[in-house]
């Protein structure tokens, strides 16, 4: 006779990707899946396989999340660098000292826009990478 093979689907709760981000998300700034949800223009059902990794994220949806919990589209689509974007006051503060100390001390003479921009390069790595931005400066200026 022929053999009954039955299969059982084990769905995990540990979640290692995206999924486990998005829960992240909610978690800090306290707010239940339908909040989420609602906050992103999305269905609940919908958000819920985004946290539970049973429907990939669309690119769309992805960049709302970003601009509505300021969170960098990189850690959240990738995990890599850190889960806020660069707009920390005190990162461009010290970047801005770093970059200006770091051309100072080579003898550079750089115009202020493209200071400017190294300022802001210099913040983006540092908040990226976690290193500090006098790090990021001098690898930065050793590469002139």
């Amino acid at each position: 006779m022929g053999e009954l093979i039955t299969h059982r689907c084990i769905l995990s709760t540990d979640l290692s990707g995206i999924g486990l981000r998005l829960r992240e998300i909610r978690k800090i700034n306290d707010i239940t899946q339908p909040v989420m949800a609602a906050a992103i223009d999305v269905s609940d059902r919908a958000y819920k396989n985004y946290e539970q990794e049973k429907r990939d994220l669309p690119a769309l949806t992805a960049l709302n999340i970003s601009e509505a919990f300021r969170v960098n589209l990189d850690w959240l689509l990738a995990g890599r660098g850190k889960i806020h974007k660069n707009d920390d006051p005190e990162l461009a503060e010290a970047s801005a000292i770093a970059v200006l100390s770091e051309a100072d001390r080579r003898g550079t003479n750089l115009p202020i826009a493209k200071l400017g921009k190294i300022i802001g390069f210099v913040a983006t790595q540092a908040a990226q990478t976690g290193e500090s931005p006098a790090q990021v400066a001098s690898h930065y200026f050793e590469t002139l």
